[in-house]
């Protein structure tokens, strides 16, 4: 279904850069901000560029950001904080084209984004949302992984039923119709994790989305307690939520002919709870939430026996092995990353 305000637009199948603006938003992440801010200026095919800031604390940001780059952006900064969904809902409030990219402070776009997002609509058009390719890369901008199995194709037609499982857009590197997010509710102001899952979902169920098989957004992986996924995983409710979320994929889909039930245990027999995740962050939950993860991890499928043996000890030992395995790895690792610095402060010093 094509919502009324572009249904009879004939350019709705004819993308080009006068339509599209990119939204970055921002709460206070000053040593990020300009790098994905010059991604989104410094693009093959230029397009416009707003930044919209959620009322963050640090007033002297629009100033920053306004004399780095001047009348290339126009800065937006809301009068109360809105909070992480509600703030994207803000980017399509001051949206005035009918695409909308929205990249947030801490990630950073391809040089080509544009020109891929153009060329996917040419070859599958009428979609309300396009995306391509995520890179997965350390706080520093090194690449680590992509987000997904490469695509091994150029681009591909993605059917709403694929976004039952997971999310398959990486939140930098996407362009979806600002009529029909608006039309659909937007992203769910009160959600804490899954606001743009869910969107998604209700976009490709409404008029298909399609990929490209190429990186054109870069998720910028760091520990900071600013980030709001990360908030989430150290409280123990991330795996929880996304529970929650196929529940909410499933009953959207209904809809559009996608009758399947959610099955708990089915669902973790094809995607097992990853063992990272708790060494990572176990040290962090409350007891109620370590017990629920440990309940998520002793019901998964095993890929490999390794993680079957991880499950042993864990029905054995319980939770508190867990924790003390978590806070052996954190130590472990907040030695390396000291370690590490002094070893570059020593080169510096050194003129190495």
């Amino acid at each position: 279904m094509i919502p009324p305000d572009s249904q009879n637009d004939p350019r709705r199948d004819r993308l080009a850069p006068e339509q599209i603006t990119i939204a970055v938003t921002v709460y206070d992440r000053r040593q990020y901000l300009a790098h994905a801010i010059e991604s989104a200026l410094n693009q093959t095919v230029p397009v416009q560029v707003i930044v919209v800031e959620d009322c963050g604390p640090d007033l002297s940001l629009q100033t920053f950001v306004e004399e780095r780059f001047g009348s290339r952006i126009q800065y937006f900064r809301s009068p109360r904080r809105r909070g992480l969904f509600d703030n994207l809902n803000a980017c399509t409030e001051r949206c005035r084209t009918p695409w909308l990219s929205i990249l947030p402070d801490d990630d950073f776009l391809a040089p080509d984004f544009v020109e891929a997002m153009i060329e996917l609509s040419q070859k599958g058009p009428g979609c309300g949302l396009y995306f391509g390719e995520t890179m997965v890369v350390d706080a520093d901008g090194r690449a680590i992984k992509l987000m997904d199995e490469t695509l091994h194709a150029a681009w591909r037609r993605v059917e709403a039923k694929e976004f039952v499982d997971r999310n398959l857009v990486g939140f930098p590197g996407h362009l979806f119709d600002v009529g029909q997010a608006r039309t659909a509710g937007g992203f769910r102001a009160t959600s804490f994790f899954c606001g743009d899952w869910e969107l998604w979902v209700k976009l490709a169920a409404r008029s298909g989305a399609a990929q490209a098989g190429r990186p054109t957004g870069y998720l910028r992986h760091h520990q900071g307690w600013e980030r709001g996924t990360n908030r989430v995983a150290r409280s123990g409710k991330e795996h929880g939520l996304i529970l929650v979320q196929h529940k909410r994929a499933l009953a959207l889909l209904r809809s559009a002919g996608v009758n399947e039930s959610f099955d708990r245990r089915w669902q973790l027999k094809r995607h097992h709870f990853p063992t990272r995740f708790l060494l990572e962050y176990a040290m962090f939950f409350p007891p109620r939430l370590l017990a629920y993860n440990c309940r998520l991890l002793l019901q998964s499928a095993p890929p490999h026996r390794r993680y079957a043996a991880f499950q042993w000890l864990t029905r054995m030992l319980g939770g508190c092995f867990i924790r003390i395995l978590s806070r052996l790895r954190n130590g472990f690792a907040g030695v390396r990353r000291n370690w590490n610095g002094w070893r570059s402060a020593g080169k510096t010093a050194r003129g190495i």
